[in-house]
């Protein structure tokens, strides 16, 4: 029987460097590919008509990009196996949503998003309390929705947790160091 877990990242972006320049990033998409943990390689490729027909995760009419992504799984001891799938992505207003579809029946869908923090004390939404800490600080949020066969789940839940939060982290700190060594996201320079 297939199952879903849903699991929420948020990784604090310091106020030296803008939300835009965080968003930027983000549409260039590959920035949440490149630190995926066990990534030998990952390549653009033509998206195939149809591939996210039907799934109500995606835009009907924003286009979507196709990368196939290589990892390198083990095992046993000094045994490495290279698989590939493909994952799908789609820019949005706040950052870029992306599924995967892994091997084991594993489907992933993530959305990353740049939005301000909210005050963990506070709900969401909360008409009575003040909805952010402050005015100027914002967060990455990844919403992550992991679904698979009900026996893998707890063992894929804790593993997708674990390497998502270090996914995020690690987007936040190559944009910190490409921010100060001068990289444009706008611009791709």
């Amino acid at each position: 029987m297939r199952v879903q877990r849903h699991l929420t990242i948020t990784i604090p972006i310091p106020p030296s460097i803008p939300p835009t320049v965080v968003l930027a990033a983000l549409h260039t998409i590959e920035p949440v590919i490149r630190h995926l943990a066990i990534l030998s390689r990952f390549e653009s490729i033509p998206t195939r008509p149809g591939a996210v027909a039907g799934d109500p995760f995606f835009a009907l009419n924003d286009p979507i990009v196709t990368y196939n992504i290589y990892e390198r799984i083990a095992l046993a001891p000094g045994l490495t196996k290279e698989i590939v799938h493909p994952s799908y992505f789609q820019l949005t207003v706040s950052g870029v949503r992306g599924r995967a579809d892994a091997p084991a029946g594993i489907t992933a869908w993530a959305d990353f998003s740049v939005r301000a923090r909210r005050d963990p004390g506070s709900p969401e939404g909360s008409a009575s309390t003040p909805s952010t800490i402050a005015d100027d600080e914002y967060e990455l949020q990844e919403i992550l929705v992991v679904e698979g066969n009900s026996l893998l789940m707890p063992f894929v839940t804790q593993t997708m947790q674990d390497s998502h939060r270090d996914i995020c982290s690690k987007v936040i700190q190559e944009i910190i160091q490409k921010h100060a060594g001068g990289m444009d996201y706008y611009h791709g320079k």
